[in-house]
């Protein structure tokens, strides 16, 4: 989908919900509309006008990758309370997402408006993917795939977490993604049970499980994945975890099609590890959108009745984490499509126990 007609789906949302002015202030909005990729600046859309704003920094690179929009150079002659003040009017609200700012930022910003502020969701602009979106997230998540199959004969033990998880960013680059989509989790043994855990001079061990979670940017887009590897034989009790989390993984994975709610995919898997004894160990929510930003809307939480849709690109990554124990989480991303889902990651999840024979480090 173009830009162009990007444009066309918010002026449409605008007029339905009787919106005349939006000012969209994160960059991965702003980059959707006008391919400013930054933490600076401002895209301000009306019902006539799409006005790209930025400061002397940025006015060339936009004027070039914008030659069809009216770029406006901010500065202390013409600050951006004087630019709002000419395209909106008093009797008219301006709509910014109020999540995207600081508290400082947002008070400032209303004192620079001539009119009403009002907070406005801006991630409702990216929750369906079209094909050009959906063609980048998947090279992302081929990346990841390539980018572990890459580093998978180090993981053995006596690498450290660190060590590991530096081969991993680097792969991820030499496999032909930008950068990470986030700062890459390697947890191993009883860390485990740290579902976000940042990884440590802790060596790998014989007899522990590994939980490795990263994803690759390609092109400004995201891929999100955890794979869960057992460091040769491990106990009958970790060996349990993994089984369950990956019943309930690809029970949720066959579940995705367009209709069902976010709250009843969660519950699909939820209700499998409840079963097995292990529930109040899943302590996230199943998944998440996914995009130019490594988490969007939708959320598949227990409480969003939102149904699924065509070009929604989700997570579905379970995890069970037990203190003292150890953990497991396996994810993937899909795609929901007209009759059902694609799973873009495609890095076998079947149990491996990788040789305890090989050191390294």
């Amino acid at each position: 989908m173009s830009r162009q007609q990007r444009l066309n789906v918010l002026r449409q949302h605008m007029a339905e919900h009787r919106m005349s002015a939006v000012l969209l202030t994160d960059r991965f909005s702003k980059y959707s509309l006008a391919d400013l990729y930054s933490a600076s600046g401002y895209v301000l859309v009306t019902a006539d006008h799409l006005l790209i704003l930025v400061d002397g920094r940025y006015s060339a690179e936009c004027r070039q990758n914008n030659p069809n929009t009216e770029v406006v150079t901010l500065t202390a002659k013409l600050p951006l309370a004087e630019v709002l003040a000419q395209h909106i009017s008093g009797d008219e609200t301006l709509f910014a997402d109020a999540s995207a700012l600081s508290h400082l930022a947002w008070k400032t910003l209303e004192n620079q408006c001539n009119a009403p502020l009002q907070h406005w969701d801006a991630s409702v602009l990216r929750v369906h993917k079209y094909a050009d979106e959906i063609a980048k997230i998947r090279e992302a998540a081929a990346i990841a795939d390539r980018a572990l199959q890459a580093i998978k004969p180090l993981i053995r033990p006596g690498i450290s977490e660190k060590a590991l998880a530096d081969h991993i960013e680097m792969a991820v680059r030499q496999a032909g993604g930008s950068k990470t989509s986030f700062d890459t989790v390697v947890v191993s043994g009883l860390r485990g049970a740290l579902p976000h855990g940042r990884p440590t001079d802790k060596k790998l061990a014989a007899g522990e499980l590994v939980t490795i979670d990263f994803g690759a940017v390609f092109q400004h887009y995201c891929s999100d994945m955890t794979r869960t590897f057992a460091l040769g034989s491990v106990s009958s009790e970790l060996k349990t975890l993994y089984d369950t989390v990956l019943l309930a993984q690809q029970s949720a994975r066959d579940a995705v099609r367009p209709g069902i709610r976010c709250q009843e995919l969660d519950a699909v898997a939820r209700d499998i590890i409840s079963a097995a004894g292990f529930g109040e160990y899943f302590s996230h929510n199943l998944g998440h959108g996914l995009g130019l930003d490594v988490h969007e809307a939708p959320a598949l939480s227990p409480q969003n009745t939102q149904p699924l849709e065509p070009g929604m690109v989700i997570t579905i990554e379970p995890g069970i984490y037990v203190p003292g124990l150890g953990g497991v989480r396996i994810e993937d991303d899909v795609l929901v499509t007209e009759s059902g889902s694609e799973v873009l990651t495609k890095s076998p999840r079947d149990w491996e126990e990788m040789s305890e024979l090989i050191k390294y480090f």
